[in-house]
């Protein structure tokens, strides 16, 4: 990466506050986390006790396989149907197993601009695990640096890679490119596991007043997990720039999220090539 990008990444523009993480975790910072995690988990919980609402997870075993071997850094990808997906879809989870894997939960990437406005939001934002991602800054910026360096560790990311929350009768987005590099810059070639959630929006309201909903079943689709490994090597041996590389990336781990999408019958036959005929790929 060239000087001025280091800079630039150094730099969060529009980030008002310190850089929240520490460079090492001491054990009373990751009491902290555990604890922020923790309850996150409960309330989220809250939503599906009793009966309150329903959830259904398909193919979890595959989900929870991936998250045992620590050996391995995960990227998952999923749709995006309310601001709060993330936690709720990872009440997939029992509440044993949440925290026999407490040291491999994800990390995500979250709006500068709506959960780290303010110095406590920063604060508790980062110990639940959430990344600071500041809108317009592009690939090369902190927020993915950091998470670039958690692969690096093996850790887990997740990361909604359509950038925003997209209601499921709206046509879908193209990918945003920083899925591309969280793949591509990783030093071992991460495994990827596609994850689809529907009507996570009945539960969850996309518009204000934002109250919880009840009566309703939410489903959540574990893809078959994959690794690019093999279509990097390939890409890397011809005439392209790391941005043709990296669009290269992002349109098959797009096209595999939506062919979930289809699978799960939240999405019409075709979708996921129809959006590439809308954005062509790159030839190779």
């Amino acid at each position: 990466m060239s000087g001025t990008m280091r800079d630039k990444t150094n730099d969060m523009q529009g980030f008002r506050f310190s850089w929240p993480f520490p460079k090492k975790p001491s054990l009373f910072y990751r009491i902290k986390s555990y604890m922020t995690m923790s309850l996150v988990t409960s309330v989220s919980k809250i939503m599906f006790i009793g009966g309150s609402n329903k959830l259904i997870c398909h193919n979890k075993e595959t989900f929870v396989k991936l998250i045992q071997n620590e050996n391995q850094p995960l990227i998952t990808v999923s749709n995006h149907r309310s601001n709060i997906d993330d936690p709720l879809m990872w009440c997939i989870l029992k509440f044993r197993e949440f925290w026999r894997y407490k040291d491999r939960h994800r990390y995500t990437l979250a709006a500068h601009n709506i959960c780290f406005t303010k110095q406590f939001h920063t604060t508790m934002f980062s110990l639940g695990r959430c990344v600071p991602c500041v809108r317009g800054e592009g690939v090369y910026q902190k927020g993915m640096d950091f998470c670039v360096d958690m692969l690096n560790d093996n850790k887990w990311v997740h990361i909604f890679p359509e950038g925003k929350v997209c209601v499921a009768a709206e046509e879908p987005l193209r990918f945003k490119w920083g899925i591309g590099r969280l793949v591509m810059d990783a030093k071992t070639d991460p495994i990827i596991l596609p994850v689809w959630c529907k009507r996570m929006e009945d539960v969850w309201p996309i518009h204000p007043p934002y109250y919880p909903k009840f009566g309703n079943t939410v489903e959540v689709y574990i893809g078959e997990p994959f690794s690019l490994s093999d279509l990097k090597k390939k890409i890397s041996s011809k005439d392209l720039s790391t941005e043709q590389m990296r669009k290269i990336i992002t349109d098959e781990v797009q096209t595999r999220m939506y062919q979930l999408g289809e699978k799960a019958n939240d999405l019409p036959k075709g979708s996921a090539q129809a959006i590439l005929r809308k954005n062509p790929p790159i030839e190779y």
